[in-house]
């Protein structure tokens, strides 16, 4: 070999040592542990051991490169938390019910696309197919558990089981919307899916879970609880504060699929490195996990199966959070910088989101750019140029305006020949035309405010628009609201409630919530103070005598109970 071809080779040699070294300076540069640790360190500095606490855990390159605990794990015996510490972690078990449907398909035990009462022919028709995809993304329509369970007279931490919540699902007689119509969260799918497994596997979802998840990944502390009163080594328990005490916040539920799984932050290390490794699964389940989900209309809606799909700051994140009685669990993946942030949290009197908010962006400091930041900023929409509108034509769009979706009211009124937007407490914004039936408030910030119809609509500055229907406010008295009282039944949740008048207001009451007053909107229209007790609709008969009411929550929509005295 000549001079000139060693001196090539050695020149070569250099430069890949040299492109190494930039490599592994950039990637030190890039996750700067000893940073991020004196962060988090300083981040948690007022945590200390005579209060509930916290515990995350912070995956790099597959490997759980920081875990910090902070606080007791148990009051009364002041334990403190540690890396043995096992936590409930709520709804970050779905993607582990996800991921064990999507293994059984892997087997061709079941399709994804195939009806639920294929596997459970319990389920009540609905006369529509609702499939196991359906359940897995949210969009089966079928009414959530929680949301039942408390309209039905249950405490949530009364003892719940597994059959007693499955019971409950499929008493139901109709669906919040048609199958794959819409997207609302829904935790009774999750619930049929774990019954799913069950099924098919013959063996209990517990049983399974551990057989096929946890003890291939070495998860050693990890289980679904699905008995009550099992023994979790090393338990946190959960607490609330009141009147700067804290109280433990009870957790009796045993329904699995939805929740119930209790783990350590290094266990939940595992399964997020299991996303890259793949110890157990294959790289198919894992595309399937991380893909969005669509609507018959093709419009996708943010999350996968088991898993929420966004941005954080311009970076690719796929993520879940839980909170179940004063527990809180979060777990997120960015999978570009092959960063997982994992938090567990035993206390409701701390803000998780804020928490997780302020950890990824120590974690992930480095590699948010200024263009990002630009270009996940909102759009502001511009103002128009104002015109001219007497009294009388500002007098058509006067009224009330009811949101159906946050049950709120606005009125709008004319004061000293100017149209306003008013909301409780005299707080009154002026709107000024710019249109024909458009005006906009007379603030810094853009807010148009358009009628149609009978219609309002709000659209914010980065074009997010409410909905206000216009309505004629209820003016009840004692003897008219006479009609409205007395017993109701519904089939579907086997509960009773009583309507009853004190002092002109009509009140509900329930064997176990005790009275709880109903606000009058509009005609045979009311708004109820008490949990998933909110909007109540009564229906007439031809004669128009009250024969029942449908009441509706966040995600249990018209359910009907029958007039029966």
């Amino acid at each position: 070999m000549n001079y000139l071809n060693k001196l090539l080779i050695a020149c070569t040699c250099l430069l890949i040592f040299t492109t190494n070294l930039r490599s592994q300076d950039s990637e030190e540069n890039e996750f700067n542990l000893s940073r991020i640790v004196g962060e988090i360190d300083s981040l948690f500095k007022d945590y200390n051991l005579n209060k509930p606490g916290i515990a995350i855990g912070i995956v790099h390159q597959n490997e759980l490169a920081i875990q910090k605990e902070y606080g007791l794990a148990n009051l009364e015996h002041q334990i403190p938390i540690t890396d043995k510490t096992s936590f409930h972690v709520a709804s970050v078990s779905k993607q582990f019910t996800a991921f064990a449907i999507l293994l059984m398909e892997a087997e061709e035990k079941l399709s994804l696309d195939h009806n639920i009462r294929k596997y459970i022919p319990e389920m009540n028709e609905f006369g529509n197919n609702i499939t196991i995809r359906n359940l897995l993304n949210h969009t089966s329509g079928i009414k959530d558990q929680w949301n039942l369970l408390r309209l039905a007279g249950w405490r949530l931490d009364d003892i719940i089981s597994n059959n007693q919540v499955l019971d409950l699902i499929y008493k139901q007689q109709s669906l919040n919307f048609m199958p794959n119509e819409e997207y609302m969260y829904c935790n009774s799918g999750y619930t049929l899916l774990a019954e799913i497994v069950a099924r098919v596997s013959e063996k209990s979802f517990a049983e399974y879970m551990k057989q096929n998840i946890f003890i291939p990944l070495g998860m050693n502390n990890t289980q679904f609880v699905d008995k009550e009163g099992v023994v979790i080594n090393n338990k946190a328990n959960s607490y609330y504060k009141r009147d700067d005490q804290y109280l433990e916040d009870i957790f009796n539920n045993t329904s699995v699929g939805a929740t119930n799984l209790s783990t350590t932050i290094e266990d939940l290390s595992k399964w997020a490195i299991n996303f890259t490794k793949e110890t157990t699964g294959n790289e198919d389940i894992f595309q399937k996990m991380n893909t969005l989900g669509k609507l018959n209309n093709g419009d996708s809606f943010g999350y996968a199966l088991g898993q929420f799909v966004n941005t954080y700051k311009g970076l690719p994140r796929i993520e879940h959070s839980g909170m179940d009685a004063s527990y809180q669990a979060y777990l997120g993946r960015f999978p570009e910088q092959d960063i997982s942030i994992i938090v567990t949290i035993n206390r409701s009197d701390i803000n998780g989101a804020k928490i997780v908010r302020q950890l990824t962006d120590i974690c992930l400091q480095e590699y948010f750019s200024q263009e990002q930041s630009i270009s996940n900023s909102k759009t502001i929409l511009s103002h128009k140029k104002p015109i001219e509108k007497n009294t009388k034509e500002l007098a058509s769009f006067e009224g009330y305006y009811w949101n159906y979706n946050d049950n709120y009211s606005r009125q709008i009124a004319i004061l000293d020949d100017t149209l306003y937007y008013m909301r409780a407490n005299n707080d009154n914004t002026a709107l000024i035309p710019v249109g024909e039936n458009e005006f906009e408030m007379q603030t810094d910030e853009y807010t148009s405010v358009s009628f149609i119809s009978n219609q309002m609509n709000v659209t914010l500055d980065d074009g997010y628009v409410i909905v206000f229907d216009k309505y004629i406010p209820a003016n009840y008295t004692m003897n008219s609201l006479e009609e409205f009282t007395g017993n109701y039944f519904s089939p579907e949740l086997n509960a009773y409630y009583t309507f009853n008048i004190e002092e002109n207001i009509l009140y509900a009451n329930h064997q176990r919530l005790g009275n709880f007053n109903l606000t009058a909107v509009m005609k045979d229209y009311f708004i109820g103070s008490k949990g998933s007790f909110r909007e109540i609709s009564f229906h007439r008969n031809n004669l128009g005598k009250v024969i029942g009411f449908k009441v509706s929550s966040s995600r249990a929509k018209d359910i009907f109970f029958e007039k029966v005295k």
